[in-house]
């Protein structure tokens, strides 16, 4: 008993460490993406349209959100702090069209339609990929070890985590609103500004297996 409950032990600690390995080895380039450092590398495929010039002088949209009083983000770090801006008026009415819009538009295309948790167990963190390199950018919910998701695409991705999907049964197309939850951490500075950056914003996704 001694001898087995020893090899047990010894086997669950290699089995955790060759996890942790296999966890951290990061997907592989594809080969026809030129090498760089910066976005000026960035190969060009196609440009469409032209960036309008405009005959007065033009607003920032963090201006003009102020302007005709559709964001406060003032309001927002009183309520909550930076990166939590607070729609009003014809802005919080712009952002439930936009919802509505998107997923009409995802469900006319096929998509199936998903109403997911907004917060993941930790296998679904993995299961994605946001465990284990991305937690400092994750809000964790520390008492019940739940992460609350930077997209619907990690409820959605895990909906088919461990499953066998047959041939016949793809493409499977599902789309969802939610609020998206992020830290950001270590990306403020000079150059970002208005809502860019944010911890709190609402996305549609859509997933295609």
């Amino acid at each position: 008993k001694e001898r087995s409950q020893s090899l047990k032990t010894e086997f669950s600690d290699l089995e955790n460490e060759i996890n942790t390995l296999l966890l951290n080895i990061p997907n592989v380039p594809n080969p026809a993406v030129p090498e760089g450092a910066t976005e000026d590398d960035n190969e060009v495929i196609f440009e469409k349209g032209e960036i309008p010039t405009f005959g007065f002088n033009a607003l920032p949209h963090w201006d003009l959100a102020t302007k005709y009083d559709i964001i406060d983000w003032e309001l927002g770090v009183k309520v909550t702090g930076a990166g939590f801006p607070i729609y009003k008026n014809q802005g919080a009415r712009l952002q439930r069209g936009l919802i509505n819009f998107f997923l009409d538009e995802a469900i006319k295309a096929g998509y199936s339609e998903y109403v997911p948790p907004f917060v993941i167990n930790e296998d679904s963190g993995y299961g994605t990929g946001q465990l284990p390199d991305k937690e400092g950018q994750m809000y964790q919910i520390t008492a019940d070890d739940l992460y609350l998701i930077p997209t619907s695409e990690v409820p959605l991705v895990n909906t088919l985590r461990g499953d066998r999907v047959k041939k016949e049964e793809l493409p499977i197309k599902l789309t969802a609103y939610s609020p998206c939850f992020r830290r950001e951490a270590g990306s403020y500075g000079k150059d970002v500004r208005g809502l860019n950056r944010l911890h709190q914003f609402d996305k549609v996704e859509l997933v295609m297996a």
